[in-house]
């Protein structure tokens, strides 16, 4: 009977030991307004992305992004990357048919994105990362770049 409660005993050290602790990746740009995570870039839009919560080994980041077209002229997305730690990830939105993403004027979207690692967001986000947004208005490219990093779980 000894040995079981020895086992029941380090059973649970040995799976919390094999467990990945948690992160918070989350927009640290200077907001307009201080009561919201935006922030507002030519041609007047505003992009929102949600605070994410992962484990440090996870290979992926899925953030919930919206985008509102501020202005009187539409504005077309043409792709979104993010660059971290010296590398470029292509968006992997879950439809092929995501990008381009044309909204019309004054109008808000949530867009599709998906990135996919070949590390641990840890290790993607050891440094703030960028994620880009290229788009098309007026006839004229566009780049909107919105700066995330990591933090403890607990963080806001």
């Amino acid at each position: 009977m000894k040995p079981l409660a020895s086992i029941l005993l380090v059973l649970p050290f040995a799976l919390f030991l094999g467990c990945d602790p948690g992160m918070t990746i989350r927009q640290i740009n200077s907001t307009v307004d201080s009561k919201k995570t935006s922030v507002v870039v030519p041609p007047e839009m505003t992009i929102e992305i949600k605070t994410t919560h992962q484990l440090i080994g996870e290979g992926w980041y899925d953030p919930q992004v919206k985008v509102k077209n501020s202005s009187d002229s539409p504005v077309t997305i043409t792709r979104v990357e993010l660059v971290a730690q010296a590398a470029t990830y292509e968006n992997q939105p879950r439809a092929a048919e995501s990008y381009p993403l044309t909204l019309p004027a004054r109008s808000t979207a949530s867009l599709d994105i998906g990135f996919r690692f070949n590390q641990g967001v840890n290790k993607v986000f050891k440094k703030p990362a960028e994620l880009r947004i290229h788009y098309l208005t007026g006839g004229h490219d566009g780049l909107t770049r919105i700066t995330v990093a990591a933090g403890p779980l607990n963080a806001r």
